[in-house]
């Protein structure tokens, strides 16, 4: 029975010409490969080495750009995934530094080597923060011992085998998401069977991507997004037609308008942002298609938190109105459907002030799992 095949693509960013780190990036690629072969002999692992000298070997770079270079590259070489290496600084936002950062939902990561040692330390090192971010595509988690616990300092990375109970979880997800592509079937395809295909042929590969986006943080770190859904609800709890519109709505229809505003606006978002175009390919790949499945997931899920925000400050404010001047306005009490509305509302403007936001801050809270 012929072994399935893992290409996991090294690629080289920046316009290197250091003898002494190009052959210390092609060495450390050579162990990587070897060891990932020696813990998983049932697969046959790739790590093919493409250069793409866009940038610069110094000064910063922001790892959004890079990964989307990655997977452009993923996807046009036909890689399963791809590792984007760069000697240059990575431009962290959550931490004073990163050295590498993992995109699940890409299935690419990005590394740099500004704070690594020389020589056959630097080899140690690179090898050490390959693992670790192959680990986080796989969907492992961090762990107390081994190639996912977590390091603060440099000086700590050592190139440790995977256990293992992160053995076992890595081949049920490569035979899930990696052996068996959908594409290779021989069927004709149309979008939605394609899609439903790819989101069924492994679910939970899929829920685990779109949590570790941690999608409720999108609402408290996009400020214009959600400023945006601040000021519409002020204005709607001063506006005494709001309130009578809120109260004249039943139950099924606030319910309704609730779920049409969060589609719309998690669609808005989505096509306004160019978060589907995805490197250049026009043909059915699995891979894409889970790419985008997981970013509107996240999306859709990261308005969803936004409306819990504003319908819960907005409940809060409707009771802190005096009573009779609620039922004035809307000829009942209706704190709790004007909260409902209210929240509907905010959230479509949050897409609309979305897209005053920097295309590359979105991008980074989608793509970006965690720096490292």
């Amino acid at each position: 029975m012929a072994r399935g095949e893992v290409a996991i693509g090294w690629l080289l960013a920046a316009d290197l010409r250091d003898p002494e780190l190009l052959s210390a990036y092609q060495e450390a690629r050579e162990r990587f490969r070897a060891l990932l072969a020696e813990l998983f002999p049932e697969y046959d692992w790739r790590a093919p080495y493409a250069e793409r000298r866009v940038h610069l070997p110094r000064g910063g770079l922001d790892p959004v750009g890079l990964l989307e270079l990655g997977v452009d590259e993923k996807l046009h070489r036909r890689w399963d995934y791809a590792l984007v290496i760069v000697p240059n600084e990575l431009l962290a936002r959550h931490r004073p530094y990163a050295l590498a950062v993992s995109s699940q939902a890409l299935e690419v990561g990005v590394l740099s080597t500004s704070r690594l040692a020389s020589g056959a330390r630097l080899v140690e090192q690179i090898v050490a923060l390959a693992l670790h971010l192959l680990g986080h595509l796989f969907g492992l988690e961090h762990a107390e011992a081994g190639p996912m616990r977590p390091v603060e300092e440099p000086e700590e990375l050592r190139p440790l085998p995977y256990r293992e109970p992160e053995r076992a979880r890595i081949r049920a997800y490569l035979e899930a998401v990696v052996v068996h592509r959908l594409e290779e079937e021989a069927r004709r395809w149309n979008a939605l069977a394609f899609y439903l295909g790819t989101l069924f042929q492994d679910p939970g590969a899929v829920v685990r991507a779109v949590l570790e986006r941690a999608p409720w943080r999108l609402p408290l770190r996009l400020g214009r997004f959600t400023a945006a859904a601040s000021v519409s609800t002020v204005y709607l709890l001063i506006t005494s037609d709001a309130w009578r519109l809120a109260g004249s709505l039943g139950a099924g229809e606030l319910v309704g308008f609730t779920l049409g505003a969060l589609l719309f606006s998690a669609f808005f978002l989505f096509w306004g942002q160019d978060l589907g175009r995805l490197g250049h390919e026009r043909t059915w790949r699995e891979q894409l298609a889970r790419t985008r499945m997981v970013l509107f997931f996240t999306l859709g899920l990261g308005l969803v938190f936004l409306w819990g925000l504003v319908f819960f400050f907005t409940l809060a404010a409707g009771l802190a109105l005096p009573d009779p001047l609620v039922r004035a306005w809307a000829g009942r009490d209706a704190v709790l459907p004007f909260a409902g509305f209210a929240a509907a509302l905010g959230v479509v403007a949050a897409a609309m002030g979305g897209n005053l936001e920097d295309e590359t801050e979105i991008k980074a809270e989608l793509f970006v799992d965690a720096e490292r």
